[in-house]
């Protein structure tokens, strides 16, 4: 009976380290993916990508007592590059908007001046 229990739990956790891994496969992908677009200036995916970006992590954290060593560096890395991206996403969005609110100032007072 004992041994039982134990395999069970044993494939628990086996089944939990698997999700995790694909959790964080995922997030992975999806921080390349957000990096693409940025670089590239399609903003219109990545409001949806950092949703499901920050799904997974909630996910991910409810299980933080059960990762290994291997899976808290990974994660920790996914985090810091998905922060650089973040700033990366805000300067880039402020920069746009600044360039946005010029361009307005200008043709508000052109067409004042004609």
């Amino acid at each position: 009976m004992k041994h039982g229990k134990l395999e069970l739990k044993m494939q628990k956790q086996f089944n939990t380290e698997k999700q995790i891994d694909q959790y964080l496969d995922h997030l992975e992908f999806l921080s390349s993916k957000i990096a693409d677009n940025i670089s590239m200036g399609l903003f219109e995916e990545i409001n949806k990508m950092d949703y499901e970006r920050k799904k997974i992590i909630h996910k991910i954290s409810s299980e933080a007592a059960n990762l290994n060593d291997n899976r808290r560096k990974r994660l920790r890395l996914v985090w810091v590059n998905n922060n650089n991206m973040v700033k990366t996403l805000e300067d880039k969005n402020y920069q746009q908007k600044k360039k946005f609110n010029i361009l307005k100032k200008t043709i508000n007072e052109y067409s004042r001046n004609t």
